[in-house]
């Protein structure tokens, strides 16, 4: 095919994917959530289907049309059994969304023998998550090294906000944190390159809704206290 061809056949297939696309977002943005905004459109793994974000992690898989959706799961049949592609593409946006934290905002404890890292959104007044860092030398001893991200469930400019705050602007983070999660009190500073603010908005954005909320390295997500034994199973499969 000479050039003159080929830029042809360029032009006919970007057309017909902008008008699929035009379809798909005149369509859809009728049904969505007042306020909502598509954010990208783009082929799913199934021909003829179009997954359409719109501020969800989670997609709506549109057909070319833009006459039929589905809401939820998208299965594939492998040689191995049934994979969850969309539980596939959710793990790789939560994992893209968590490096968005510097890894120097953490409040980490590490291993010493580190097999793993996970990141665990926090909150200082969370009987949990108390519970949680009770257990953190236990969790050191397995090999899982604890990051601690903020995630104050009251919100920006609450009580547990400022106590948070203080801890990741002391000069020892690690012994702040846990004093206050001992119900210690501890001397409040304020520093301008606070990270609790940042870390709260990106919890929010990857559906964090209560705490601890675990995260592996993988992006995969469990909600909720998980014991050292247990977490220590979930790293292993």
């Amino acid at each position: 095919m000479n050039k003159l061809g080929f830029s042809f056949l360029l032009i006919i297939i970007s057309f017909f994917t902008l008008s699929s696309e035009d379809k798909i977002q005149e369509s859809i943005q009728k049904i969505l959530p007042a306020g909502a905004k598509i954010e990208l459109i783009k082929e799913s793994d199934i021909k003829g289907l179009y997954a359409v974000y719109y501020g969800d992690l989670e997609p709506i898989y549109v057909s070319k049309d833009g006459q039929f959706f589905i809401y939820g799961d998208l299965f594939q049949i492998t040689n191995n059994g049934i994979s969850n592609i969309s539980n596939i593409n959710l793990a790789k946006k939560r994992k893209a969304i968590i490096e968005e934290i510097s890894t120097k905002d953490f409040i980490s404890f590490k291993a010493e023998n580190e097999k793993y890292q996970v990141t665990v959104f926090t909150d200082v007044d969370c009987v949990y998550c108390r519970k949680l860092h009770d257990n953190i030398k236990e969790y050191n001893k397995l090999g899982i090294t604890i990051n601690y991200a903020a995630f104050p469930r009251s919100g920006i400019g609450t009580s547990s906000f400022t106590k948070m705050v203080g801890a990741w602007c002391s000069s020892n983070p690690k012994e702040s944190i846990t004093k206050l999660k001992n119900n210690e009190n501890i001397d409040i500073s304020f520093c301008d390159n606070q990270p609790v603010a940042k870390q709260f908005a990106i919890g929010q954005k990857l559906g964090v809704n209560g705490t601890p909320s675990i995260f592996l390295s993988d992006g995969s997500f469990f909600p909720g206290y998980l014991s050292p034994e247990d977490l220590l199973k979930e790293l292993k499969s």
